[in-house]
């Protein structure tokens, strides 16, 4: 229910909602069709990134990150204000040299006019900048001139940049350069002047860097060089000071020869162990074939053979009658079988006696190779501990010597290392810029570039009515006011028995309202939702009711008069009963207000059971003394008469009690008097009792007329919110033990009716 009550709330706003974005695309399109058509040039980089038919120092791969890297890196550069200021010097030239120049001087741009002579000293200083690569300095009076020409041709570096767009094309290794202006020839040439001038700059300042790097090289070459020869000198100057050289040749060799016998050794040592291991595991072998071998004599196997024959003859012999010897002939047959079987454990044991026999071959070979491999190494051992004890000698020379020559190593190798680099330097040098170059030169287009108007009025349409949108529900969400029914039960908890929409007009006539038969929709629903509330009025279980709200101005006084009124067209006697000492704005309203008025109303208010009483007790007005308690009851009747407090009102069957005001509390002004007891008295002669009740949050006086009623109504203003006081008063109303019947919404819009 909710969100149905939002979307009608919508519905409300569809002025708004359709209104708002038809004017957006109005202007939209009105700004579209006062734009200038724009002609796009497009030019093509080839970077060479992603290709290898360039020239390449190393073999290393590129990474897709390195590759990605140097995209950025070019897009950012022909973006940078060096480059494309170099392209503004391109186009102001070619505006200043020629007689069909693309722009014209703008004076309110360039702030002023220019005369040929700064127009002539100009064009010499855009050319200087534009060969050197020199941006403006606007802290200069002749760069400042310059700025101010470029700015009133249109081709200062900003707006050259807002037109300019430079991008990848997909993951290919080309970079495309695009411009769009009024011009198609000015298009063209922005491309063109972008490629060619980022190209030249781009390979100038590699060419600086590059210079810069190989005059550093070679000053670090030259000093390895001279270092090297330093250390040589002097190693060479030991060698001759001590008599290094034959000495040297001859440690040298003893040298060698030590580390050749130490690897001979280490390998004779070796061999000699795995030797060892490996008779180990044969004579473990050779132990276990001795011990599972079984001697079998050359007799035994000859009887074994024997036996067999005789067997497959004693066989033969009783196949010839099988039925009656086929006990002896299975008999024979199992003894044939196990004389078999002792046959193959016979050949079993020859084949073990086989290889036993071949392994104790193995082993002897294998003794006597470990033993040649021990006397190796026995032998190798001493001829180390030979050349140990000769080398010793001249070790303290050797070592001084090894001091230099390692010294002149590092500084060979240091200076290998230096040369490399100048190489690798020097020929990066010689093949700079070589990878990129341009393509796809601009061409000027013969049609203006597509402006999308129908995307852009749509995305203007689209935007407006969803901001629209979104700024119609903030307001629905943050406004407070109540506004509709829903809104006041959620908000108060209690329920709602109707609502009363406001009447525009303020020259209405209640008669008017209920009998009016024509298009008047504000009539309509006004007398139909008051039907509806005094349904529930005649479906309550009591008859004395307190109308009553926790703010002032809720519209009691008016709601009491059209409930009356719609309870007098279904015959009903209703007594209307001012208890609004606060704002006495019933007696006002249903009183006449004539001469002596006030003071008529003020006599029947004091009269009110007070001059009941004293006529009891006093002296008749006219002088005479009352004779007895009959006479007295007379007089009282006759004064009840001639001072009723009910006076009837302009609608027939609708009565009021009225009072003057004042600032006494209820119980204040009532103060011995039963109240309770004329109340319950008037009830019997009127089918309803309304009585007006001042606002909670400001007076007492409706909690004090609460014992008095049956049943309570608080009235509640739709264009109000609740607050803090509101909430005490609701909580004070959920309190008064089931008297409380249900809120009633005064002052609906008519269009909130609709929730």
């Amino acid at each position: 229910m909710a969100f149905l009550s939002r979307l009608k709330f919508f519905s409300l706003k569809w002025v708004f909602l359709i209104g708002i974005p038809l004017i957006s695309v109005g202007v939209a399109y009105y700004v579209i069709s006062t734009m200038d058509m724009k002609y796009r040039s497009v030019a093509q980089l080839a970077t060479g990134f992603t290709t290898d038919d360039a020239v390449k120092l190393s073999d290393t791969p590129t990474t897709p990150f390195d590759v990605n890297t140097n995209f950025n890196n070019t897009i950012q550069s022909m973006n940078s204000v060096s480059v494309v200021t170099l392209v503004s010097y391109r186009l102001i030239l070619h505006d200043l040299d020629s007689d069909k120049s693309f722009r014209n001087f703008d004076k309110k741009k360039g702030e002023g006019r220019l005369d040929d002579e700064e127009i002539l000293k100009s064009k010499a200083m855009f050319q200087e900048k534009l060969e050197k690569f020199k941006t403006l300095n606007l802290f200069d009076p002749n760069d400042q001139l310059l700025f101010r020409i470029l700015k009133g041709y249109g081709y200062d570096h900003l707006t050259i940049a807002k037109g300019l767009k430079i991008h990848r094309l997909g993951a290919s290794d080309f970079i495309a350069v695009e411009y769009s202006s009024e011009d198609p020839f000015l298009s063209a040439l922005a491309v063109n002047s972008a490629c060619q001038e980022f190209i030249r700059y781009n390979k100038t300042l590699k060419t600086d860097r590059s210079s810069e790097s190989l005059e550093f090289l070679e000053n670090i070459v030259k000093e390895k060089k001279q270092v090297l020869t330093d250390r040589t000198k002097a190693l060479n100057d030991y060698k001759v000071n001590n008599n290094v050289n034959g000495r040297d040749m001859d440690y040298k060799s003893k040298t060698a020869l030590i580390t050749e016998y130490e690897v001979k050794q280490n390998n004779a040592e070796e061999k000699h162990r795995s030797l060892k291991l490996e008779l180990s595991s044969l004579e473990n072998r050779i132990k276990d074939k001795k011990t599972n071998l079984g001697r079998v004599s050359q007799d035994e196997i000859q009887a074994i053979n024997q036996h067999i024959i005789d067997l497959k003859k004693q066989i033969n012999d009783l196949n010839v009658d099988p039925e009656g010897n086929k006990a002896r002939i299975k008999a024979a047959r199992d003894a044939l079988q196990m004389e078999n079987s002792r046959v193959a454990s016979v050949e079993e044991t020859t084949t073990n006696e086989q290889e036993l026999k071949k392994l104790e071959r193995d082993r002897d070979e294998i003794k006597m190779r470990a033993e040649i491999a021990q006397n190796e190494f026995v032998n190798f051992q001493a001829s180390l501990r030979k050349l140990k004890s000769e080398v010793t000698s001249s070790s303290t020379q050797q070592f001084n010597t090894g001091d230099f020559e390692r010294e002149v190593d590092m500084a060979s190798r240091e200076l290998i290392g230096a040369e490399e680099k100048y190489n690798a330097a020097k020929n990066k040098s010689l093949i700079i810029g070589s990878s990129m170059r341009q393509i796809l030169e601009g061409q000027p287009s013969y049609s203006p570039e597509n402006m999308d108007a129908p995307l852009y009025l749509g995305v203007v349409g689209a935007g407006s009515f969803f901001l629209t949108l979104m700024v119609i529900m903030l307001i629905n969400v943050i406004d407070p006011n109540i506004r509709v029914s829903g809104r006041l039960e959620k908000n108060t908890g209690l329920k709602n028995i109707g609502s009363v929409n406001t009447l525009k007009s303020k020259d209405f006539n209640m008669r008017e309202i209920f009998n009016d038969r024509s298009a008047n929709r504000e009539y309509e629903v006004f007398s139909h939702f008051l039907r509806k509330i005094r349904y529930e009025i005649q479906s309550a279980n009591g008859k004395v009711f307190l109308i009553t709200s926790t703010q002032v101005k809720a519209g009691k006084t008016f709601l009491i008069i059209s409930l009356s009124y719609a309870l007098s067209l279904v015959s009903k006697k209703v007594l209307i009963i001012d208890t609004n000492f606060r704002h006495n704005s019933l007696t006002k309203s249903l009183l006449p207000r004539g001469r002596g008025g006030e003071k008529k109303l003020l006599r029947k208010a004091l009269l009110f059971e007070e001059e009941e009483d004293d006529l009891l007790l006093e002296e008749g007005k006219d002088g005479s003394v009352i004779q007895d308690e009959d006479d007295a009851i007379a007089r009282v009747q006759k004064a009840r008469a001639n001072t009723s407090i009910i006076s009837k009102t302009r609608f027939i069957g609708v009565d009021i009690i009225g009072n003057v005001g004042g600032r006494d509390s209820p119980s204040e002004i009532m103060a011995g008097r039963d109240f309770k007891e004329m109340i319950s008295n008037l009830s019997k002669q009127y089918d309803y009792v309304l009585m007006e009740g001042p606002a909670l949050n400001d007076y007492s006086d409706s909690k004090e007329l609460i014992d008095f009623a049956d049943r309570v109504i608080p009235v509640f203003r739709a264009d109000t919110a609740l607050t803090n006081m509101d909430r005490e008063s609701l909580k004070y109303l959920k309190s008064i033990n089931g008297k409380l019947m249900g809120t009633i919404l005064n002052n609906v819009n008519m269009k909130n009716l609709a929730y």
